[in-house]
């Protein structure tokens, strides 16, 4: 007797600049798949392009966090900034 197999549906978006980060546009997707394919099985994979809150969204899919840190600019002077720590 043949056994089905579940519709899988990666949802994996980069973010809406000054909108939605990648982890909200996951979520209203996938909202909307579950809503319309409630049997499938939906997997969130917010991405990042290594632009503004990368560290930020790769910290948080890992459960990891944000660590502060001095570093040098641009131009010699030193400015605060921060990196992700993986969890």
């Amino acid at each position: 007797m043949p056994t089905s197999i579940p519709t899988r549906i990666l949802v994996a978006p980069s973010g809406f600049k000054e909108s939605l980060s990648p982890e909200g546009v996951c979520q209203a997707v996938a909202a909307g798949v579950r809503r319309l394919l409630p049997g499938a099985v939906v997997v969130e994979l917010p991405l990042v392009d290594g632009g503004e809150g990368s560290a930020a969204t790769m910290a948080r899919a890992t459960g990891g966090d944000l660590v502060t840190t001095r570093v040098t600019g641009p131009v010699g002077d030193p400015v605060d900034s921060y990196l992700a720590r993986l969890g």
